[in-house]
């Protein structure tokens, strides 16, 4: 984390709150996804191992600078090209900020 809090969100409800200086490691095809519910911008730095998933990155930002939301259709598609496996809707199970 370079500024800023997120939290970072694992299956059946595991949460990680990280803060500037702090760092996570996500292991290969592990379901995650993360969001910010804080009252403060966050940023980041991602690394990838192996660099090929840098391009599905690539290929949502493309997607994304068309100037509308990207519809959940197009978002399989592209993790489809790059193997990437979706989770159930619910799965993730995130709770909200009150």
């Amino acid at each position: 984390m370079t500024q800023g809090k997120l939290r970072f969100h694992g299956l059946h409800g595991e949460t990680i709150d990280a803060a500037t200086g702090d760092y996570v490691t996500v292991p290969t095809r592990s379901p995650h996804t993360f969001s910010n519910p804080f009252d403060e911008p966050a940023k980041f730095f991602n690394t990838y191992t192996p660099a090929f998933y840098i391009n599905y990155f690539k290929m949502l930002a493309t997607m994304s600078e068309q100037g509308k939301p990207m519809s959940p259709e197009a978002n399989r598609r592209a993790m489809a090209y790059f193997a990437t496996i979706g989770v159930a809707d619910g799965e993730m199970e995130m709770k909200k900020e009150a």
